[in-house]
């Protein structure tokens, strides 16, 4: 992604976007990417995971980021965090007034939020499923009008 906003807006606006142009969602497409680790290089020369959020709004990428997710992290741990941080930012923009009806979210492992999301499964909680659990109540409470999927 180019990083003056210029070249931003036009990276932005050539992507493809037909299937989310439904008015006044909010889309948040969450990924994470974990990197295989070689043992014959070098610690400081290997790299490590990230996590990727695009948001998109009436048909158009909005913000796209992509975070270093750390060296040694699981699938739960790279899910979940990229499922906080778009949580969050959807929050921000709800904070902000934006004419949001309903925010959808999308990641690469359904089971991985709904476990998170679970009590069950964790009767003391971990603290990034305590993280995403509080996020989607925010929306939730804060804005009751908004539909989440």
């Amino acid at each position: 992604m180019p990083k003056n906003r210029k070249d931003r807006d036009e990276y932005h606006n050539s992507l493809n976007l037909a299937p989310v142009r439904e008015p006044n969602a909010l889309h948040l497409f969450t990924a994470g990417v974990k990197h295989k680790f070689d043992p014959s290089v070098p610690i400081s020369h290997r790299t490590h995971s990230h996590i990727a959020l695009v948001t998109v709004f009436n048909g158009r990428a909005v913000t796209s980021k992509t975070r270093a997710a750390g060296r040694r992290v699981n699938e739960e741990t790279i899910v979940g965090w990229s499922t906080f941080l778009a949580l969050v930012k959807a929050h921000k923009k709800l904070q902000k007034g934006w004419p949001i009806s309903k925010v959808v979210l999308y990641t690469t492992s359904q089971l991985i939020v709904k476990n998170l999301m679970s009590t069950n499964s964790k009767p003391l909680g971990s603290q990034l499923s305590i993280a995403v659990s509080l996020a989607f109540d925010a929306i939730a409470t804060d804005f009751p009008e908004v539909d989440i999927e």
